[in-house]
């Protein structure tokens, strides 16, 4: 786990500004906050590149989704991709996002937001492609003009099953 003190607190106070703003029939079926994951759990359970569905808007307000990979590094999450993507090409034009993952119905978690492009040139790439490197044995950098879509959320929802068979650490 990378994450430090700061970027959990961080994490955890979005998740739970995420529950108190979650609508009535969303609070009821996550069984929000019993079965809602703390931000030490979410990190746990984001181990390595995790496979999302992941949705952008063509510029008629189209919603296009894809699975694509997930990294969760210091409590944000980054999608690895390349420049010449469409889903990078929205995401220039109109930042709104939205990913899933889940595991069969005992876990979700659900991201909105928005994504930022971040090129080799950006502060913090290098050692963000380092992390992608150890954690999957490949780099963004391998796949042509690679870059990351760093997502800035403004809810993340998690849903467990049984949450007290995830980690705090």
């Amino acid at each position: 786990m990378y994450e430090t003190l700061e970027d959990i607190q961080q994490l955890q106070a979005l998740l739970d500004r995420s529950i108190e703003q979650a609508g009535v029939f969303l609070r009821a079926s996550f069984e929000m906050p019993a079965h809602s994951l703390s931000a030490r759990q979410l990190m746990h359970l984001w181990q390595g590149l995790q496979t999302v569905a992941f949705a952008t808007a063509t510029k008629k307000g189209e919603p296009l989704v894809a699975p694509i990979g997930a990294l969760l590094f210091h409590g944000r999450f980054y999608i690895p991709t390349v420049a010449s993507a469409l889903r990078t090409r929205h995401v220039l034009h109109r930042p709104a996002i939205s990913f899933t993952f889940y595991q069969g119905n005992d876990v979700a978690v659900i991201v909105h937001g928005e994504a930022a492009v971040m090129r080799s040139d950006d502060a913090g790439f290098a050692v963000l492609e380092a992390f992608q490197r150890e954690m999957s044995g490949s780099s963004v950098l391998e796949w042509g003009e690679g870059v990351f879509l760093q997502i800035v959320p403004r809810a993340i929802y998690t849903y467990a099953r049984f949450p007290d068979r995830y980690l705090e650490g």
